[in-house]
């Protein structure tokens, strides 16, 4: 058993607004011992509310970039955390995030990493994909690891890997030149060994279809994307995992592949795959999903078609994003820790920037809880919470 998360995460737009704002203090925009804008001005700018505003000023505050009075405007301290004499030296890192800062996961483990650096001693470069097209997207990222290799203030890169086979190439320009590069969320793709932070996909994904099993269910479909990441490919090979434990015969026709966007989807897609389910042999009573984001867009699908989730079907998840979202949370998933990630992948760049190439590449896997909810069982009670050891691997 593990204890859930005893707070809540900031959510998304807090995170993103201050660390725009902590880049504009870092950078000199706002003056020093200035004010800040008006909390009006800044909600106006970001098309949010004040409150949303006062938060992101807090975390400013607890990082000690501004200082806050009763009654008056929060002034600007950016000196007395900052050495003069270093300034100009501060190191340059880079970061490939997937699929925007503004995504909730994304945007958590943007707030482990700021959490981690020294603001005295580095500065982030933070990059994303426009497009959602896939090859675009790969073609994105190719361009960003090109800029990095003619960059010379760059240390170090953490790079959530989208590229495959395709953008192998531009991962050796970039180790020829120096560049570290520790690995985010998805491991290092085959034949180039590097650090890497994610978290035992494998072994959660079976603990998932376990308890599906466990509430009687023997006919448990999966759908995958098209991602063509090694997460994908562990929470398919923990869902066989659970099968074989529990001595029920795999079905290929029971995996379907997600065409649609991994962050905004496709409506007609996941209909698509609601028909799907109901029309193959001997229908599914459950699903198991590759991630949060499908399954929740699968249960809305299932319902506009009269099916009720989990009375006719139960729907499990990955990722824990019902965390950001209103009210309590429906779906069964395995919680990723992605704020901890964040400081974990920091700490193994800033490692491997003092080592060098010297040492064993490490992949660490922290811990990623089951949180059991209403989408799995009929009736409702207090939600269960499972979990396993994380590990720490090193290659």
């Amino acid at each position: 058993m593990s204890r859930r998360a005893s707070h809540k995460l900031a959510s998304p737009s807090v995170v993103v607004i201050a660390n725009a704002l902590r880049e504009r203090v870092l950078a000199g925009e706002y003056r020093d011992n200035g004010w800040l804008p008006t909390e009006r001005e800044l909600a106006e700018e970001f098309g949010v509310s004040r409150t949303i505003v006062r938060r992101a000023i807090e975390e400013l505050e607890r990082q000690g970039l501004v200082v806050r009075s009763p009654r008056c405007r929060p002034v600007v301290k950016r000196q007395a955390t900052t050495v003069p004499s270093t300034e100009a030296r501060r190191l340059t890192l880079g970061l490939w995030l997937w699929p925007s800062a503004t995504f909730p996961g994304a945007s958590a483990i943007l707030r482990g990493i700021y959490k981690t650096l020294d603001a005295n001693r580095y500065r982030l470069i933070v990059e994303s994909p426009v497009d959602t097209d896939w090859r675009s997207v790969v073609h994105s990222e190719a361009q960003f690891l090109e800029r990095i290799t003619r960059d010379k203030d760059v240390a170090g890169v953490i790079l959530w890997y989208l590229g495959g086979e395709a953008n192998l190439p531009v991962l050796h320009q970039v180790r020829s030149v120096g560049i570290p590069l520790v690995f985010l969320d998805r491991r290092p793709p085959e034949g180039f060994p590097a650090d890497y932070v994610g978290v035992d996909n494998r072994n959660a994904a079976a603990e998932l279809v376990h308890h599906l099993i466990s509430k009687g269910h023997r006919t448990i479909a999966h759908i995958t994307n098209v991602d063509n990441a090694s997460t994908v490919y562990e929470r398919l090979q923990g869902y066989r995992d659970a099968l074989l434990d529990a001595g029920i015969p795999f079905r290929p026709e029971l995996v379907l592949t997600d065409t649609g966007s991994p962050e905004a989807g496709y409506r007609n897609v996941h209909e698509a795959l609601a028909a799907h389910l109901m029309e193959l042999p001997g229908p599914p009573t459950a699903v198991f999903c590759v991630n949060d984001v499908l399954a929740l867009q699968l249960i809305n699908a299932l319902r506009a078609r009269g099916v009720r989730v989990p009375e006719d079907m139960a729907v499990a998840g990955f990722d824990g994003l019902e965390r950001w979202l209103p009210g309590s949370p429906f779906l069964t998933t395995a919680n990723q820790p992605f704020e901890r990630i964040g400081e974990w992948v920091t700490r193994l760049l800033l490692q491997r920037i003092e080592q060098g190439d010297r040492g064993a590449y490490q992949h660490v896997l922290p811990e990623a809880p089951i949180s059991i909810h209403a989408s799995t069982r009929h009736a409702r009670r207090e939600a269960e919470t499972y979990s396993f050891h994380s590990r720490r691997e090193t290659s």
